[in-house]
């Protein structure tokens, strides 16, 4: 399932990226390495790069420039928007590690 929803978000991401010239050219020459950290097991990462996110990988990698630290059950509840994320930030649901700067840009996946 959390698979399925974080291939959604890139796919819903590439889309908004390529509607939007101006998101796109923000991203112009950006490249960040993303690590999502599922509870147990389950950990995801790709890349952005050019204001594309190319393939969803399964596992970890070293040095990811953001971490994003939460559950299956939470991301599930963000990407139907029962949940926002303010509030998941807050009571410690959803956790980012990054940069200010990479988490601004993030905030383009929710």
């Amino acid at each position: 399932m959390a698979e399925e929803l974080l291939r959604e978000a890139i796919d819903r991401f590439n889309a908004k990226v390529a509607e939007n010239h101006e998101l796109a050219k923000e991203l112009e020459g950006v490249s960040k390495l993303i690590q999502v950290e599922l509870e147990g097991d389950d950990w995801y990462h790709f890349k952005l790069e050019n204001g594309a996110v190319n393939a969803l990988n399964k596992g970890g990698v070293e040095n990811p420039d953001i971490r994003i630290i939460t559950s299956a059950d939470t991301l599930r509840r963000l990407w139907s928007r029962e949940l926002r994320v303010m509030k998941a930030l807050v009571t410690k649901k959803l956790q980012v590690k990054g940069s200010m700067e990479d988490l601004l840009r993030l905030k383009q996946f929710f």
